[in-house]
């Protein structure tokens, strides 16, 4: 682990902690006290004062006299569920925008706020801060499956200074001063898993307008946030340009991945009919992303088969070579035909170059990547020492596969009497 990642790291198991032991010492404060505020629960619900109807929610703490909470517990609005899913650099108030808000778990006096409370929304966000007699004061902190995903501060009751959005899903980061309670200007920075390679530039609303790459120097932690220092930008522009049904959209296909380039090769495969491989240019730790797959978004809603018209099965195979799909959580699979596939013709990205084994040292991952979106990844299982080919498990049925694959799995596995179906049961554990 370089120390960019061990600083970060500690920094992030931290912070709840120092959530926790702030929000104690601020609800007896405020029990010991009265103030009055009209900043009442229902407010980030969405209701008013004349909206407000209790019976519109569940309580598991007491009401007063008023209809209002009093006491610790959870409030739950009727009629709402959560679906967990969230991708990509997310803030409080985009959030807050975007989805419903399911519960919220903390102490009320009259239905005024204090201490430590909890947000959960129906998407599986969960934010975190602390009230002052209804108002939000100091760190916040937002979490996806119990992963943290953001960290900000409210100074009473408005976002405002730096900020640190954690990517869910490959743990990039995005960091900067918010503009309006907006993840949003020319100085922003965004870090790649390793912490290590950088783009810097403009951005809008968490989304990449101009940046260009920068080498991290430094990761450190000041004042309950992430600080980084990092060399002048260099090299040719990026920007976000997701690619489309059937083309790469206004992204250039030449222009390759600085987090790649920098990890990674393309190379002559030592497997028997490989072609081309991939192959690692240093050594690369346990659990890091090592390439990026991407390819046209295919909606899985739009009815495209892209082996349509065609009866041979190997070939159909062939036309789905590069065809991958995405978690079950989104609504489109990545497709890359096998002309396009050729290095002269798109390059920026690697991870589908990299071949199959039944005795994989890499898996497939995702990442929201800012130049594309959210794509699939190829990260290590194991130490992949410099010079070692990148292998990953393609996962197929051997009742419904390719002809190299069934031959592979023979070389590989099969001629020592291994069971095919109990093979499958342990990689899955």
């Amino acid at each position: 682990m370089s120390e960019n990642s061990e600083a970060f790291n500690d920094w992030v198991n931290a912070l709840n902690e120092k959530l926790l032991s702030r929000g104690n010492s601020i609800k007896n404060n405020c029990k010991a006290n009265t103030k009055s505020s009209t900043n009442f629960f229902y407010l980030k619900f969405g209701d008013t004062l004349t909206s407000y109807d209790p019976d519109a929610y569940s309580f598991s703490c007491s009401l007063s006299p008023e209809g209002l909470p009093t006491g610790n517990g959870i409030i739950t609005r009727s009629k709402t569920w959560v679906w967990p899913k969230c991708s990509g650099f997310n803030s409080w108030p985009v959030i807050e925008k975007s989805t419903k808000l399911h519960s919220v778990e903390g102490f009320w006096e009259n239905g005024i706020s204090s201490g430590l409370h909890t947000f959960t929304y129906c998407n599986g966000v969960t934010f975190r801060t602390v009230f002052e007699f209804g108002v939000a004061q100091g760190l916040a902190v937002g979490s996806f499956k119990e992963k943290i995903i953001w960290v900000g501060r409210y100074m009473d009751g408005q976002l405002m200074g730096e900020f640190c959005s954690i990517e869910p899903d490959g743990g990039a980061l995005l960091l900067g001063y918010l503009v309006d309670g907006e993840m949003s200007g020319p100085d922003l920075t965004f870090l790649y898993p390793d912490l290590e390679t950088g783009l810097r530039g403009s951005w809008q609303g968490g989304v990449m307008v101009a940046a260009r790459q920068v080498v991290v120097n430094c990761v450190w932690v000041e004042e309950d946030q992430v600080r980084v220092s990092c060399s002048a930008g260099f090299g040719p522009e990026f920007a976000f340009a997701p690619s489309e049904v059937d083309n790469f959209g206004a992204s250039d296909p030449m222009m390759k991945d600085p987090y790649e380039s920098k990890y990674i090769a393309v190379e002559e495969s030592t497997m028997e009919g490989g072609g081309q491989g991939v192959y690692a240019k240093v050594d690369l730790p346990k659990n890091r992303i090592a390439a990026i797959f991407n390819g046209y978004k295919v909606s899985i809603y739009a009815g495209i088969s892209p082996a349509e018209g065609i009866e041979e099965e190997e070939k159909i195979y062939e036309r789905l070579s590069y065809n991958i799909h995405m978690p079950e959580d989104e609504d489109f699979f990545i497709d890359l035909p096998p002309a396009m596939a050729d290095l002269s013709v798109y390059c920026a990205s690697l991870g589908h170059k990299v071949n199959h084994s039944f005795i994989p040292n890499c898996r497939f991952g995702t990442m929201y990547h800012p130049r594309w979106g959210r794509v699939r990844t190829v990260e290590t299982m194991e130490e992949v020492e410099e010079d070692q080919e990148l292998l990953v498990d393609y996962g197929y049925d051997l009742l419904r596969c390719p002809e190299w694959y069934r031959e592979l799995w023979t070389r590989e596995l099969g001629g020592g009497g291994k069971n095919y179906w109990d093979y499958k049961k342990n990689t899955k554990k």
